[in-house]
């Protein structure tokens, strides 16, 4: 029984924090994506999860392209969640990702990606919010004509945080993604919209599938919502089977190189 209350404790924990794979480039819930954000292109998030039997805190957070090169790319960011009483040292994550781009060498070649979220910097365990979750995860990807963008991958992380109910460790799986091609709409305040699905496979907190539209009011300001449905709804807040997701992205291009 302690084991099982443990591991719920540690599960709403983690679910309070598990918005924080949103800073990361990602396709929907999941960053089942090869998209590394441009160099010094700062990209800005300001996530939301809610619902009627809970939510998770807002999570605000950059991330930054950090290499000049076409054909391997780099991105570093971090995350801030903070409306968790008792939780403030936990809000505080870190992201980074490599990747190159399909297409890099040849028109055949996949766009391949590695990376991790989710590193924290509180991790003495003898204290509360602990949020070294430390997910590895990589992913290779390819775009089908007009069928739209497909991804596969996979994920491990911390055995000690990524739990189940009954506190047995369920800190890996499977990552699938896709998406649609860009569909233009040209109108007034609204560029083109993209639907996005993607799923995280396990019994841990982030265990979930969803899927959802981007809205592009421009080319570098869109919002993205949808609903998220949980794998495990015992480590989901109130015992969420399901939370809406409203995610405003910015991509800020003051320090981006000239074109030449």
């Amino acid at each position: 029984m302690k084991k099982a209350l443990k591991a719920l404790a540690l599960g709403t924990l983690l679910a309070a924090a598990a918005s924080a794979r949103a800073t990361p480039s990602t396709t929907y819930w999941t960053p089942a994506t090869t998209y590394v954000q441009p160099y010094l292109v700062p990209h800005i998030t300001y996530d939301t999860y809610f619902g009627e039997t809970g939510n998770y805190p807002i999570d605000t957070g950059l991330t930054m392209g950090v290499l000049p090169f076409e054909k391997l790319q780099a991105e570093i960011g971090f995350d801030l969640n903070y409306a968790v009483p008792g939780y403030t040292k936990g809000g505080f994550l870190l992201n980074a990702k490599l990747g190159v781009p399909e297409g890099a060498f040849g028109d055949w070649f996949p766009g391949i990606s590695a990376g991790v979220f989710g590193v924290g910097l509180q991790t003495d365990k003898t204290k509360p919010g602990q949020n070294n979750y430390d997910v590895f995860h990589a992913e290779i990807s390819k775009t089908i004509g007009p069928v739209g963008n497909l991804i596969v991958g996979g994920y491990v992380g911390n055995k000690d945080l990524l739990v189940d109910e009954t506190g047995a460790k369920s800190n890996a799986g499977l990552l699938v993604g896709y998406n649609t091609p860009d569909i233009p709409v040209g109108l007034p305040g609204l560029n083109k919209i993209v639907l996005a699905a993607d799923v995280q496979t396990g019994k841990n907190a982030m265990a979930a599938a969803g899927g959802g539209i981007y809205l592009y009011f421009t080319p570098a300001i869109d919002l993205l919502t949808g609903p998220v449905f949980f794998l495990n709804d015992k480590l989901q807040p109130g015992g969420s089977k399901m939370l809406w997701t409203v995610q405003l992205d910015v991509d800020v291009e003051l320090l981006a190189k000239p074109k030449t």
